[in-house]
């Protein structure tokens, strides 16, 4: 049985360093973490990613309509063939998302600011309940 094992979740065992940061302690590692807030070291985080991430052939169809959506789109805006634009509620150029009202149209995004984002979303969920 692995150490710290609990419910199919690996929980690293922490142990400060020479310099007083933490180190990754799960799998036996012993690397440094990756930044102040990360429990685990790159490594490991990304073994931890790998095999508790979804798969893109196990997601419902609707979900993986919207993960291609999301995904064709940000492949675009790293390519530069699309640029992002400033919110469209308040003008803000920081922490700007794609909205997309329909995910079978994966280039036709609203670009709103992580607040306004999140009342977007808010009012069509609250659209729906009523």
């Amino acid at each position: 049985m692995v150490s710290g094992r609990k419910s199919g979740r690996y929980k690293p065992r922490l142990v400060p360093n020479k310099s007083g940061g933490k180190l990754c302690g799960i799998w036996g590692c012993g690397n440094p973490r990756a930044g102040n807030q990360n429990r685990y070291c790159l490594p490991c985080k990304a073994q931890y990613a790998r095999g508790h991430r979804a798969r893109h052939s196990e997601l419902a169809p609707d979900a993986r309509m919207r993960a291609n959506a999301r995904s064709y789109l940000n492949v675009y805006v790293k390519r530069g063939r699309v640029k992002k634009q400033p919110c469209e509620v308040c003008g803000s150029t920081e922490r700007v998302h794609g909205h997309h009202h329909d995910y079978s149209k994966p280039l036709d995004v609203r670009w709103l600011c992580k607040e306004h984002h999140h009342e977007e979303h808010a009012r069509i969920k609250a659209q729906f309940s009523s």
